[in-house]
């Protein structure tokens, strides 16, 4: 008969296994829908693209992750995180990730701002955009728009809706998370659509 401590122990294991699925997020206001099953969870994780000294730097260290970043960034001519991780879907994951770009439209807050799922707990950069034009950037997100605890949720500010059309607009969320497994900096890719109806308010562009 398997013992108490045997459950118990493998209970503990599950319980830290869906947590650790869960513990990514996704773009909650306004609210992205699935094509299938919702899941928080990036859609790539490989290694770093861009050589660099990655390993020199703890996943947790944000000034050297982003250091290191904003200087490969530049020494291989991106200016932005979206031309990269939509150049290779192969690579870098389907465009819109595991999201509905075909969802109901939702209005977009009035509050000037977007509000991830949870809050974000790896270094990185992230943006926002709406049809082509960025309208949130920023090279470590974690800090920019949060504690660094995944319980209070990551509030990204501000953000102009202004420049959605009256006949609505693409939201396209971009998450480059840096992620230590096994003593190694990892690329852990999110992207997420979600359809506007419009500008807050219901201003015209």
């Amino acid at each position: 008969m398997m013992s108490i401590s045997i459950i118990v122990a493998a209970v503990v294991v599950f319980s830290i296994a869906i947590q650790d699925v869960n513990a990514h997020g996704y773009m909650y206001i306004p609210l992205a829908e699935f094509t299938d099953s919702v899941t928080s969870a990036w859609i790539v994780q490989i290694e770093p693209q861009w050589s660099g000294d990655w390993d020199s730097c703890s996943s947790d260290d944000s000034d050297c992750l982003t250091t290191l970043y904003t200087s490969l960034k530049s020494s291989n001519g991106y200016s932005n995180i979206r031309t990269l991780l939509d150049s290779d879907t192969s690579l870098y994951g389907a465009d819109c990730g595991y999201t509905n770009p075909d969802a109901t439209a939702k209005d977009p807050p009035t509050t000037g701002d977007a509000t991830f799922s949870r809050g974000m707990v790896h270094v990185g950069p992230c943006e926002i955009w709406l049809d082509d034009t960025m309208v949130l950037s920023n090279d470590d997100c974690m800090n920019a728009y949060g504690d660094g605890t995944q319980d209070t949720a990551s509030v990204f500010t501000p953000v102009d809706y202004s420049s959605c059309s009256t006949s609505g607009c693409m939201l396209r969320f971009y998450w480059l998370a840096f992620q230590g497994v096994d003593s190694e900096i990892v690329w852990q890719v999110y992207k997420d659509c979600v359809p506007l109806t419009g500008p807050a308010g219901g201003s015209s562009t």
